[in-house]
């Protein structure tokens, strides 16, 4: 069982999803932490981008390449522009889903004002939405 303790925001929200996405059982004890932290035994792992490429490389799922993950993860917030590049010609950033998308969706919402020039990145929030684990994820981290 993973212990994960949220924050406020959309890191929280990334490892809410990847969580769900994953299937992984977690409890999200009482409080809210300033950084997200997870503890999986007796490893405690502060910290997004960390725990996301921890969670892909324990489950053998949705793990970007090491060159992607540090270029992509590095990015907040995402610019727009670079993000509707990647889509034209295909439904998530890196091609395949990926912890990309799953840490990216909650900082382009953030960004809903400014998606009008952007078809394709709508059309990805749409993709995302309608996926259960996303819902949940979100979800779960809410409040």
């Amino acid at each position: 069982m993973i212990q994960f303790s949220a924050g406020h925001g959309p890191d929280s929200q990334a490892i809410g999803i990847a969580l769900e996405e994953m299937f992984l059982d977690y409890v999200i004890p009482p409080g809210r932490a300033p950084v997200p932290v997870t503890v999986l035994g007796h490893a405690r792992m502060p910290g997004a981008n960390n725990i996301l490429m921890a969670l892909a490389r324990m489950t053998g799922k949705f793990a970007p390449t090491a060159e992607d993950a540090a270029l992509w993860l590095a990015k907040t917030p995402p610019g727009l522009a670079e993000i509707a590049t990647r889509l034209t010609g295909q439904d998530y950033i890196l091609g395949a889903y990926t912890v990309i998308d799953m840490a990216m969706y909650p900082l382009v919402l953030r960004q809903t004002e400014q998606l009008a020039p952007y078809p394709n990145i709508r059309a990805w929030i749409d993709r995302l939405r309608i996926r259960p684990g996303v819902g949940r994820g979100m979800m779960a981290v809410a409040g």
